[in-house]
């Protein structure tokens, strides 16, 4: 964790000392396609029962002027419960697709280097699948949530004045829905108290892209 920040901020650094040169490249819109690894969940119940496997999606964003971007596209998020933290081998999962709309800006300090800063937003249904809402309520357990996921990303074109960049990816995740035992459809769970289960259900994503540009302004 500790070195992807270091290796993040190298790469800030050395495009933001470019700023001066001249832009190259200066795309109409693209195609995005990103998959991390969801990490460092809050709250404290959530952090302790789930474990991340993904956070990914794909969107369009078209430049409406000068680098400053629209778009919207979906994405999918996927935790698996943590069996040293439950009292019974639960199979299963809280799935979370979603769709939203994105703002950002997006600026190429060098032929084939890019800077971006993104702000999602959007609806999630939050789908509690596993054995236990199975043998309670004969399916899954279901609520909806708003969310927003600000995010910092930069893309390194294969050449120069190139359609395809692969990018680094970081963004943090805000669902506003407490993570609580109805997730689990219990009145409560195992060595987990009232002050555990408060705080919106957030986590950090770290992960790489894909771009795919078309055109040119």
């Amino acid at each position: 964790m500790r070195h992807l920040k270091y290796v993040l901020l190298l790469l800030i650094f050395q495009s933001f000392g470019s700023l001066a040169q001249s832009e190259a490249f200066s795309p109409k819109g693209s195609w995005s396609i990103d998959v991390g690894i969801p990490t460092l969940n809050e709250n404290y119940a959530f952090r302790r029962v789930m474990t991340g496997l993904f956070n990914g999606g794909v969107s369009y964003q078209y430049n409406v002027l000068n680098g400053f971007t629209l778009g919207a596209g979906a994405k999918f998020s996927f935790f698996t419960i943590n069996p040293s933290t439950t009292s019974a081998d639960w199979k299963g999962g809280l799935y979370i697709p979603a769709v939203h709309a994105k703002v950002g800006y997006e600026k190429f300090t060098t032929e084939r280097v890019a800077l971006s800063a993104w702000c999602k937003a959007g609806y999630a249904p939050m789908i509690a699948a596993h054995d236990s809402c199975k043998a309670k309520i004969g399916g899954p357990f279901v609520e909806g949530a708003f969310f927003v996921e600000p995010q910092v990303e930069v893309c390194l074109l294969t050449g120069k004045g190139s359609s395809d960049g692969f990018s680094f990816v970081l963004g943090y995740n805000f669902y506003f829905s407490e993570f609580r035992p109805d997730y689990f459809c219990l009145d409560g769970i195992t060595n987990l108290s009232g002050p555990d289960y408060e705080g919106i259900t957030r986590f950090l994503s770290i992960g790489f892209g894909y771009r795919y540009y078309m055109g040119r302004n």
